[in-house]
């Protein structure tokens, strides 16, 4: 078979073509940090990574919803608290209001402030958070993992139960009828026993969203440490993949100019 200059030539340039691609690719992944920038350098690595980027999609929706379910929790807590502390306040008025020694006139006081704990206690039953009532009506929903759901508990009830309590000690107060106050006495004091109740699984739930969310966190970190593993690369090893080819180039340039470098006359001589 007969080497012409012309084929040293062409099997010189197809060598270097490839060299020089094996180098632009090493060079892009040194600057990127990226093993993968098209689907065609590693279909399945490629393949794996969608799928770990749409897990991780998944996992923050969650961890987002667990942000405004605890906030809401925390609200209905400090809603609940506020609450506890007025019925409270009214449970020690009536209990002052239920004796015999009390006069009519510290009765009609008391019946006075009892009216602005009402007020009061109604007024938190009205708190709103992100346009929606806290405490009452229909409660919002929330999707903390693929099979756990939480939301927060309707407490209408608890309204008219205020307020019908409320109204008997104001009017209990102000007839000085110690049976009345009594009986609505005891009304605050099951109301005191839901508000806690309520309080309690609440409490509950705020735990367990912190057990959720600090699963949901680690899961995160384990998805962007296998994301990693198929995404990026090791810059040390790249780095002397990438010194090694640029020297392999620069030889490989060097000897192609002394094949190609003679002419006919080099010859003839």
């Amino acid at each position: 078979m007969r080497v012409t200059d012309l084929s040293i030539e062409r099997n010189f340039l197809y060598n270097i073509f490839k060299v020089e691609k094996r180098l632009t690719k090493l060079q892009e992944q040194a600057s990127s940090g990226r093993a993968i920038d098209r689907p065609q350098d590693d279909p399945i690595g490629a393949g794996r990574a969608i799928y770990l980027r749409h897990d991780r999609s998944v996992i923050s929706q969650y961890m987002r919803n667990m942000d405004k379910a605890r906030n809401w929790m925390e609200q209905t807590e400090q809603a609940l608290s506020h609450l506890t502390n007025v019925f409270t306040r009214a449970r020690e008025l009536a209990q002052t209001g239920a004796t015999g020694t009390t006069p009519p006139d510290a009765k009609a006081a008391i019946a006075a402030e009892m009216r602005q704990l009402k007020d009061e206690a109604l007024s938190v039953m009205d708190t709103t958070v992100d346009d929606r009532k806290l405490l009452q009506g229909t409660m919002p929903e929330w999707r903390l993992a693929r099979d756990v759901m939480i939301t927060a508990k309707d407490l209408s009830d608890l309204q008219d139960d205020i307020e019908a309590t409320f109204d008997q000690l104001i009017a209990g107060l102000e007839a000085a009828d110690e049976e009345v106050i009594q009986d609505a006495w005891g009304k605050l004091d099951e109301g005191l026993d839901t508000i806690l109740a309520e309080r309690a699984k609440n409490g509950a739930k705020i735990r367990r969203l912190r057990l959720l969310d600090e699963k949901a966190v680690n899961m995160d970190i384990e998805y962007q440490r296998l994301l990693s593993n198929v995404e990026d690369v090791d810059l040390v090893e790249v780095t002397v993949r990438l010194k090694s080819h640029e020297a392999a180039y620069q030889a490989a340039l060097a000897v192609g100019a002394r094949l190609i470098q003679p002419s006919l006359l080099d010859h003839l001589r």
